[in-house]
C-alpha cells in the first residue's frame, strides 16, 4: 500500500548498497567509460538521508548513459537502418538504401549532411561533435558534410539535407534553428531529413506535424515509459512509495539543496523527466539533479 511521504522499504539499503555498488563496477568495466569513480562518489555525496540515498538509488538504476563507443554505434544505426527505412517508407528508398556506404566514397551520393548549428554557436555544439564522428570514426567523407548557409545550393543542385544532431526532445530547439538560420522558408515544400542519434517521441511528432515534408527517425527513440516519475515507467514497484510521493520528495530535494528552478522545468526541460546522458553531454530535458552546475550544495554528475 502507498503512502503520501516518501519512504524507505524494508529491502531499501540492500538495493540501495547494490546499485551503487553496480553503478561502480559499470565504470570499473569500462561500460560506463567516461565517468570518473570520484565523480560518481561526489554525486552520490549529494544524497544524505536514507530516503534521499533511496532515491538516488532509483536514478541510478533508471540511468541511460550512452560512453563514445555506444554513442558511435548509435551512429552505424542511424545510417545502416535508420534512414534507408524511413527513406523506404517515404518513397524515397532508393536515394538513401545505400547510404551508409554511399557516404564513405567519392561517387556522389545524392545527399548533403548538416550539423544542426544554430547561428552564433560556438563550432562545439553537439551537431558538430556527430560530424566529426563521422568524419573521423565511420570515414564519411568530409565533402559530403555541408553547413547550413549551403542548404539552398544544395537544393538547387538537386541534393537532400539530412540534418544531423544527437537529441530531439521537444523539437523546439530544431525548430528555432530553422527559423534563425532563414531555413524553414527554403524548406517548407522540399523533402528533407532531420536524423538525431536519440529522439523523444513528443518531438517527434511535433515537428512532423508542423513540417510535412520533413522525414524524422532516430536511432533510439524514447517516450513516456522513460520518464522517472510516469506511473507507465514503473520505476517505484516497492509497494511502498507512488509516483507522487516520488516527485514531491524530489522537489523538496531540489529546494533543500538550492537548485532555483520553478515549474515543469524542475524535472526537465518539456517535464519530459529523463535521466539519459551522453558521454560528451547530457540533454536539458534529462532531470536537472544529473547536470546542475558545482556550488557548495551540489556537485553534477555530467556536465552540459
Amino acid at each position: 500500500m502507498t503512502t503520501t511521504t516518501f519512504q524507505v522499504p524494508p529491502f531499501g539499503p540492500t538495493y540501495v548498497e547494490h546499485i551503487f555498488q553496480r553503478c561502480r563496477d559499470l565504470i570499473a568495466f569500462g561500460v560506463w567509460a567516461g565517468i570518473e569513480p570520484h565523480r560518481l562518489d561526489a554525486w552520490i555525496g549529494n544524497f544524505r538521508t536514507a530516503e534521499e540515498k533511496y532515491l538516488c538509488a532509483r536514478i541510478l538504476d533508471f540511468l541511460v548513459y550512452r560512453s563514445n563507443s555506444q554513442t558511435l554505434a548509435l551512429s552505424r544505426q542511424l545510417f545502416q537502418r535508420t534512414i534507408p527505412d524511413i527513406g523506404r517508407e517515404n518513397g524515397q528508398g532508393a536515394r538513401f538504401r545505400d547510404i551508409y556506404q554511399n557516404l564513405k566514397t567519392v561517387v556522389e551520393p545524392g545527399v548533403r549532411l548538416i550539423p544542426v548549428i544554430p547561428p552564433n554557436d560556438p563550432p562545439i555544439k553537439s551537431g558538430v561533435l556527430v560530424a566529426r564522428n563521422l568524419e573521423k570514426k565511420l570515414r564519411f567523407q568530409k565533402h559530403w558534410i555541408g553547413r547550413p548557409d549551403q542548404v539552398a545550393t544544395y537544393l538547387t543542385s538537386g541534393y537532400i539535407p539530412v540534418f544531423i544532431d544527437d537529441f530531439l526532445g521537444t523539437g523546439t530547439q530544431f525548430a528555432e534553428f530553422l527559423q534563425n538560420t532563414g531555413l524553414e522558408s527554403v524548406l517548407s515544400n522540399t523533402p528533407f531529413v532531420y536524423a538525431p542519434l536519440v529522439a523523444h517521441i513528443d518531438g517527434v511528432n511535433a515537428l512532423r506535424s508542423r513540417y510535412p515534408h520533413l522525414l524524422v527517425g532516430a536511432a533510439e527513440t524514447l517516450d513516456e515509459n522513460h520518464a522517472l516519475f510516469d506511473p507507465k515507467a514503473e520505476i517505484f514497484p516497492d509497494e511502498v512509495n507512488s509516483e507522487d510521493s516520488a516527485r514531491d520528495f524530489y522537489y523538496d530535494l531540489l529546494k533543500n539543496r538550492g537548485i532555483d528552478l520553478q515549474g515543469p522545468d524542475r524535472r526537465g526541460y518539456g517535464h519530459f523527466e529523463l535521466a539519459y546522458a551522453f558521454e560528451h553531454a547530457v540533454p536539458d530535458n534529462s532531470l536537472p539533479l544529473l547536470w546542475w552546475p558545482d556550488s557548495p550544495n551540489w556537485r553534477p554528475l555530467f556536465d552540459r
